[in-house]
């Protein structure tokens, strides 16, 4: 029972601790972001499909709030992923890193904590992932160089941007509290 009532309090306020977590990770990439993309690195950018909010939304108005929350998710764990396998270390200073990383964990722990096992949502997951795995591959075959990480880190920004707009459609605690008591 004490469990339950801390995870609930916990997701009440889930929409801004996420919002404060975003801004913080987006600021922490725009820290260690070139302004501009180095000349050299100009024939390197490539068109990768961008993820967009309708894309990932299903057509079921009412599980949209759970289709964000997975979608953020899925975006965090594949930006976690991401970063450990281009070894960001040679590119980040580590305390850079490191407030990063912490940053991803405790968004991703808080969007467990939330979230309820609907199996529909498979599709969300599948649709962040080939996105990501897009941007695996282009860092392979560019054999992780900088140009391609400048560029990488481009398209982590837009995902970032995205994962602001999706926390848009999580209830916040006020609203929550409102309805409560509207409806009490």
């Amino acid at each position: 029972m004490f469990f339950t009532t801390i995870s609930s309090q916990h997701c009440d306020q889930l929409h801004t601790r996420l919002l404060e977590a975003n801004k913080g990770n987006l600021e922490l990439l725009g820290s260690q972001m070139r302004a501009t993309i180095p000349l050299k690195c100009i024939g390197d950018i490539v068109d990768f499909s961008p993820l967009s909010e309708e894309h990932l939304m299903s057509i079921d108005e009412a599980s949209h709030e759970e289709d964000a929350k997975r979608a953020i998710q899925e975006m965090l764990q594949q930006t976690d992923l991401l970063f450990k396998q281009v070894h960001a270390e040679l590119f980040w200073d580590e305390n850079s890193l490191r407030q990063f990383y912490t940053g991803l964990d405790e968004q991703i722990k808080k969007l467990e904590t939330c979230q309820n096992g609907d199996q529909k949502l498979l599709l969300t997951r599948l649709r962040v992932k080939r996105h990501f795995q897009g941007l695996n591959d282009y860092l392979k075959d560019k054999k992780y160089s900088l140009c391609a990480w400048e560029i990488v880190q481009i398209q982590l920004r837009e995902c970032f941007l995205l994962i602001h707009q999706l926390i848009q459609r999580i209830p916040t605690q006020g609203i929550m509290y409102f309805l409560k008591n509207i409806f009490d």
